[in-house]
């Protein structure tokens, strides 16, 4: 298999965000002038949240330092796929665009949670590059599980729900713009970019991947089972070898990108070993003089 890739994400802001065709319009802007209502909802622009009145006759009481007037509900629908949650996704029919500046290198974006989306363009312009330097057009059509001509015509088909490139041009002036094309229920929910880190030799025969369920499943008092659906966090293990030289490389990342929330890419040839989260544990054994071994438990976010 092939080398562990790291890509820890840049935290996008609002300088950074040039242009997208979704608009943040939910609800109207919060006013100090204005009375609102119990359940009444409005935006802060400075924080791109939306928040939800907890009282009646609420005057001139601010979201973001009154806690017992109002409650934080979500991102925009603008922002919700550039924050760290794969639950919340930015919605709009038949196409989603963003064009991002960032300002440093980026090789590596990645969108997250697609819904209904059927390709996604990624192109870059850079003035040091002379113009366009980068452009791909990624298919996301459903395709059947298994390669026959009665799946094809008639089984179940899957489309995918995530793509990751990790062959951006490297231009610190570049200028990015990912182009989601799809359904009406066309929907992101996460929208990444960053620089990628690859180590090991290799991820080793043996992975395991799978998912922590947080659905609720109880007996009521006459016996039934409950089961109710609730969101799914995707897990794996991996184990890897380092040469030498890496040894101290990945131990000093790790230990950088704790409580971070990152994206590991153990294969591209397996979807199901590609995870946007955090590690739980890792451990380095220095088995030889010129190798080592690692093993890494990766939890990812619901």
């Amino acid at each position: 298999m092939s080398a562990l890739v790291i890509v820890k994400p840049i935290t996008i802001t609002d300088a950074m965000l040039t242009s997208s065709n979704v608009t943040e319009a939910d609800y109207s802007a919060w006013s100090g002038a204005t009375t609102y209502a119990l359940g009444a909802r409005v935006i802060i622009l400075s924080t791109h949240k939306i928040y939800e009145s907890l009282q009646a006759s609420n005057l001139n009481k601010d979201p973001l330092t009154q806690p017992l007037w109002w409650v934080e509900v979500s991102p925009t629908n603008r922002w919700a796929c550039l924050d760290t949650s794969v639950t919340t996704q930015t919605k709009r029919a038949t196409s989603i665009v963003y064009t991002l500046a960032p300002g440093e290198v980026v090789n590596a974006l990645a969108a997250l949670n697609l819904t209904n989306a059927t390709s996604i363009v990624i192109s870059m312009t850079s003035v040091l590059g002379g113009g366009s330097v980068f452009s791909k057009t990624i298919s996301l059509a459903a395709v059947p599980l298994y390669p026959a001509w009665w799946a094809w015509f008639y089984g179940t088909k899957i489309a995918p729900t995530q793509s990751v490139s990790v062959d951006l041009p490297s231009y610190v002036d570049g200028i990015i713009t990912v182009t989601i094309t799809g359904g009406t229920s066309l929907a992101v929910g996460v929208l990444m970019i960053g620089q990628q880190r690859a180590f090991g030799a290799g991820i080793q025969y043996g992975a395991r991947v799978g998912i922590q369920d947080y659905s609720r499943k109880e007996k009521n008092d006459f016996g039934d089972t409950v089961l109710v659906e609730r969101a799914f966090a995707k897990r794996a293990n991996f184990d890897l070898i380092l040469e030498k030289f890496e040894t101290d490389q990945l131990q000093n990342f790790l230990a950088e990108i704790r409580a971070t929330n990152a994206l590991w890419i153990g294969s591209d040839e397996y979807e199901s070993t590609i995870i946007f989260g955090f590690y739980k544990s890792f451990d380095i054994l220095i088995s030889y003089p010129t190798r080592s071994d690692c093993s890494l438990e990766i939890e990812g976010l619901t």
